[in-house]
């Protein structure tokens, strides 16, 4: 078997659990070494894998994939600086350019250019600056591949710092926009998910090829795309109140992922039999951007009570909400619903949402 690499991913703050089980569920034990860190809004999952790393890719709840040079532990003096241009000078690059050029050509091009980011904050024990880091990191690149040109945007290589507590991951992103930034998401509707959060939601249904898979609150079908894309299925079903969300649904969806159906309605008035659904996920609305707090008790109630409905005894729903105690408290009051499992605090839009798994007794 080929030598493992040192690689990592990140996943939006919360999420690293869930990326965690995804990776075992796609690639088995084949993974090893496993560390989680977290930077910013970020959760950061290292690892050793063999290749080909090909499937790793294919993680929907990932954001980005890199290939790890050097954990750097941080003192706050200058000699940080020092310490992380000897380790860039010195850390084994051509595996990672190699598994690079295997995803992206750079045909064409008379130089080989690189951009530095660096995702720090700032801290009173830490006595330099982000930008610092970040000519620290390029004059080091420079000096080792003179030949290589230093740009700000478009570059054919990305090195990335980033500070997660006293010490700081530095890795060359294998990934490119499109493994965060799905190709078809072309209606966008305000407050619509991260396809990767989304991913998550589906994930976590636990899909199965024969689920009937519901979206009661579809928005722009962020929800349902993320589920055709995690396996096959019998049926798609989603709405919204809204004719433009229906519309964007549609359109993002196109000719593919069938079969399927989407209408305009009321999620707290399914148009649907008893018992029909295996699967449900959605995106609750929470939070001054997605409505009027005021009415978010009973839209909650009434969402609840027809998903239990719906739902087959046996079936598993996901809900993503930023109204916590609200969610708890209105659950209670739902026959047969039961928590199976919670994720707190996820990064969403800059503001805090959790995830809860739901079954319905048997």
């Amino acid at each position: 078997m080929p030598a493992a690499l040192p690689l990592y991913v990140t996943a939006f703050r919360g999420l690293g659990p869930v990326a965690a089980r995804e990776l075992r569920d796609r690639c088995g034990q084949e993974f090893s070494r496993v560390q989680t860190h977290r930077v910013r809004d970020y959760d950061v999952l290292s690892f050793s894998f063999p290749p080909p790393i090909d499937a790793l890719f294919c993680l929907g709840t990932v954001e980005d994939l890199f290939y790890q040079l050097a954990i750097v532990p941080l003192a706050g003096g200058p000699a940080d600086l020092e310490q992380l241009q000897s380790l860039c000078q010195s850390a084994p690059l051509e595996p990672g350019l190699r598994l690079h050029r295997q995803q992206h050509s750079h045909q064409g091009r008379r130089r080989t250019s690189f951009r530095v980011v660096v995702q720090a904050r700032d801290a009173p024990w830490r006595h330099y600056r982000r930008i610092d880091m970040q000519k620290a990191l390029a004059q080091a690149i420079g000096q080792r591949c003179p030949r290589w040109q230093l740009v700000e945007e478009d570059a054919d290589l990305e090195f990335w710092l980033q500070q997660a507590g006293r010490c700081a991951l530095l890795g060359l992103r294998l990934s490119d926009r499109s493994m965060r930034h799905r190709a078809y998401k072309k209606a966008h509707l305000p407050g619509s998910l991260r396809p990767t959060i989304a991913h998550a939601l589906a994930y976590l249904s636990g899909p199965e090829p024969g689920d009937v898979f519901l979206d009661p609150l579809c928005g722009a079908g962020t929800v349902l795309i993320e589920r055709a894309r995690a396996g096959r299925h019998a049926l798609l079903i989603g709405g919204d109140l809204r004719p433009e969300a229906v519309a964007h649904t549609l359109e993002n969806l196109g000719p593919r992922h069938r079969p399927r159906g989407i209408l305009r309605w009321d999620a707290t008035c399914l148009p649907l039999p008893d018992s029909c659904a295996a699967k449900v996920a959605t995106n609750l609305p929470w939070g001054q951007q997605f409505g009027t707090p005021r009415n978010t008790p009973a839209l909650y109630a009434g969402v609840l009570a027809e998903v239990r409905r719906v739902l087959k005894p046996g079936g598993r729903a996901v809900f993503l909400t930023g109204e916590f105690e609200l969610f708890k408290q209105v659950l209670k009051d739902v026959p047969d619903l039961k928590i199976a499992e919670q994720f707190r605090q996820i990064a969403v839009l800059g503001r805090e949402a959790d995830i809860f798994v739901v079954e319905k007794r048997d």
